[in-house]
């Protein structure tokens, strides 16, 4: 099928929609509003993108566009008022649309119900084509989209470096860990403590990562914390195999959320056996079931200090359980194939 997508911008969302549908065996072609490279993440983003086999980021040349499109994705997330002033032109040749709307829970209610009245008024014409809505950030019960369309969150996978580099990616989704196998590292986070909302969370466990008075941390566990911490500013993260090592040696891993309610980071926690710890309102943004003390540990209203002070009162056997569930979502949730349909089912291009 005919499948163009419109961004503004390529991001980590482009490239997991992307790519699910390359190795889907679909063509893209990826119309960028704002071709600029000179936003941080986003050129590593694009770069990967053009290395994708069917993928294609195409000029803002509408002389060569075909006169049909058999499906339109049209990402207006993150930058919903410059991603949508290039719709018409795509729109209006679209059989039918897929809508990634930016009126989702990272928006308060109200914010999200007038961010999606915008969409449904640039898009009017062409309201009969969108027969998928989906939501990075998850959607609200009730919303003004959700009156005529069934929703959905688009789901999400692991970073790109871990999806386009042959070698990391074997090292993230081998399914080579013994569940009850025990792990020398009680809990590790590994990330940025930027934005100031994941900074609070993280200035509310950190105590319990140092040591004192010779102990490895100050809740009592047989185990070592594992914590590295840097800043967008000077982000010296860990080399991606020492990543995959500490996560593979992890029985929890903290994942905060960021600037989006969804991260790469329980999916890779995943992907290695280390039980992801999130909270409460993020269980339903990755497509793969997550349940609290069945797959992963929830943070409810935001106790993040207590939930991780619990995790060290946990017994070997419980972890142990725990990781054999996750073992067992691999087939149909976890591997990149698995992974990959349901993305492609979400956008409309699986059955």
């Amino acid at each position: 099928m005919n499948v163009w997508y419109l961004v503004y911008r390529t991001d980590s969302l482009t490239y997991t929609v992307a790519k699910a549908l390359s190795v889907g065996g679909h063509e893209v072609s990826v119309w960028v509003v704002n071709p600029n490279l000179d936003h941080g993440l986003s050129t590593g983003i694009h770069t990967c993108l053009r290395e994708t086999p069917r993928v294609r980021i195409v000029a803002r040349d509408e002389a060569a566009l075909p006169s049909i499109i058999d499906r339109l994705i049209v990402q207006v997330f993150p930058q919903p008022d410059a991603s949508l002033q290039d719709v018409d032109i795509l729109a209006r040749r679209a059989r039918r649309i897929t809508l990634i709307s930016a009126g989702d829970r990272r928006r308060s209610w109200r914010d999200a119900v007038r961010q999606q009245a915008r969409e449904v008024r640039r898009l009017a014409f062409s309201a009969s084509q969108v027969d998928r809505v989906l939501y990075k950030d998850g959607f609200y019960s009730w919303d003004l989209l959700g009156l005529f369309k069934s929703r959905r969150a688009v789901g999400f996978d692991a970073h790109s470096q871990f999806i386009h580099d042959d070698e990391l990616f074997r090292a993230m989704h081998a399914r080579d860990w013994d569940p009850n196998a025990r792990r020398p590292i009680l809990a590790n986070f590994l990330g940025s403590q930027d934005p100031e909302i994941r900074k609070r969370v993280l200035d509310s466990v950190r105590p319990l990562f140092q040591s004192q008075g010779g102990s490895s941390s100050p809740i009592a566990s047989n185990k070592s914390m594992r914590w590295h911490e840097y800043s967008d500013a000077a982000a010296i993260g860990l080399e991606p195999r020492e990543f995959v090592n500490v996560l593979s040696n992890s029985d929890f891993t903290l994942c905060p959320r960021g600037y989006s309610l969804v991260t790469h980071r329980p999916i890779e926690a995943l992907l290695r056996g280390s039980i992801p710890v999130l909270s409460e309102d993020e269980l339903d943004l990755y497509g793969v079931e997550l349940k609290d003390a069945d797959n992963c540990i929830v943070v409810q209203d935001g106790r993040w200090r207590q939930t991780v002070e619990r995790l060290a009162q946990m017994q070997e056997p419980e972890i142990g359980w725990m990781r054999a569930r996750i073992h067992a979502m691999f087939d149909d949730f976890l591997n990149y194939p698995a992974m990959a349909k349901r993305i492609r089912a979400r956008v409309g291009m699986e059955n």
